[in-house]
């Protein structure tokens, strides 16, 4: 329940950021405003010490910059401009759930101490962009969590002690008609070494949830049939797309293939999407080489469907 809330939550959060910037207008990412300002100490507003390691974030007018020195040498430095803001650690948000991380923890299972810092990047398509530092045996950025349009990602300590890390796939955004008719997916990674080096990945078991019950299966069903028989393509992604994505991603695909059957052809027709235009977006997402071994018994259809850009549509 608490994760279904949390998803709820993201969704509304990044349909918030969505229209506060439609209001205000788009603002552009890009490099500092005056690079070599960005990260000087007058301008200094947090700071955090592990270990050997000094970490410290800037803002002002100059831009925004992170760094991280040890006995006074930089050995990671980064300025970007000044819409964007820092955040050193997991400071914690008990509105939305969201724990505080202490500075240190291992985050990854690798059995060392990590440093985490975001980054909120603002303008159209914000939302946060989360850097995992590995801080021994040597110092290093080991991972770069993207997080799209999302601006609640986070980690969290799981019942076997590992953690997890909480994001959205947000590939099928404004997909078929508009953002807030998009269907999206709260997804839970892991860190998971492997040859090329590790990196974080799907926790499939994690996400894993019991086939829908009967009294879910026809509320689902019923809300999706309103849509088709009216023909609206813009509700037709928070409706039968959103279960479709939903039973994919809680490992009950043979379902999702069973409630787009049971929709009939017309919520495949014009002006409706078909299953092909799904899984062709499907295979764009990050997350798809995690996902693709899960599914059981996919239809041509989507078997067959080309990977192609959300622009496309």
């Amino acid at each position: 329940m608490m994760r279904e809330s949390r998803k709820l939550a993201m969704a509304r959060s990044a349909l918030a950021a969505a229209v506060s910037i439609a209001a205000a207008g788009a603002f552009a990412q890009g490099p500092a405003e005056n690079p070599a300002q960005a990260c000087a100490a007058k301008n200094q507003t947090d700071t955090a010490t592990v270990g050997q390691y000094v970490f410290a974030a800037y803002k002002s007018s100059d831009g925004a910059c992170v760094q991280a020195t040890t006995e006074g040498k930089v050995v990671y430095n980064q300025s970007v401009d000044s819409f964007e803001t820092y955040t050193l650690g997991q400071p914690g948000d008990s509105q939305n759930d969201i724990p505080v991380i202490r500075d240190g923890t291992d985050v990854t299972g690798r059995g060392n101490p990590d440093m985490i810092v975001s980054l909120y990047t603002g303008g159209a398509h914000c939302c946060e962009i989360h850097y995992v530092f590995e801080l021994a045996p040597q110092f290093k950025l080991l991972a770069t969590l993207n997080d799209s349009d999302d601006d609640l990602a986070h980690f969290e300590r799981e019942a076997d002690g590992h953690y997890d890390y909480l994001t959205a796939d947000w590939t099928f955004g404004y997909w078929p008609t508009c953002f807030a008719c998009s269907p999206s997916e709260v997804v839970t990674l892991r860190w998971t070494d492997d040859k090329n080096g590790g990196g974080f990945h799907l926790d499939t078991n994690m996400m894993k949830k019991p086939a829908p019950t009967t009294a879910e299966w026809n509320k689902d069903l019923a809300d999706a049939k309103k849509v088709v028989v009216a023909g609206d393509a813009d509700s037709i992604g928070t409706t039968m797309w959103q279960t479709v994505l939903d039973l994919i991603y809680s490992g009950n695909s043979q379902s999702a293939w069973k409630f787009v059957d049971a929709l009939g052809p017309k919520a495949q027709q014009a002006p409706l999407p078909a299953l092909s235009d799904f899984c062709a977006l499907l295979k764009q997402s990050p997350y798809w080489p995690d996902l693709q071994p899960t599914l059981v018994d996919v239809p041509p259809a989507c078997a067959n469907a080309g990977p192609k850009p959300a622009s496309a549509n």
